[in-house]
């Protein structure tokens, strides 16, 4: 495989571990409040707080990351890397 198809296989799978990081932040929040499922989904896909929401939506990206570094697939962990790198660029600049 070439290098910059493990690169963009890396981006994608950062961009879809901040995606599954935010949804369960937002399942365990929503059953610890008693929400309903329909509730839970709806937040999900609400900007309110996206920012906070990302931010620990992202935590998910490092455990990826060091996988990939330790299974020696270093261009897969530059691309989680650079989701990482853009996920916190947009967030800052929505902040502006």
């Amino acid at each position: 495989m070439t290098h910059k198809k493990e690169i963009i296989i890396g981006f994608f799978v950062g961009i879809i571990a901040v995606l599954i990081g935010i949804f369960f932040f937002d399942l365990c929040i929503g059953l610890y409040k008693g929400s309903s499922f329909s509730r839970i989904i709806d937040r999900s896909f609400s900007t309110t707080l996206l920012d906070k929401r990302a931010s620990i939506g992202v935590l998910i990206n490092l455990p990826i990351f060091y996988l990939f570094l330790n299974k020696k697939k270093e261009n897969i962990a530059k691309g989680v890397l650079l989701a990482t790198i853009l996920v916190g660029i947009l967030f800052l600049i929505n902040k502006l």
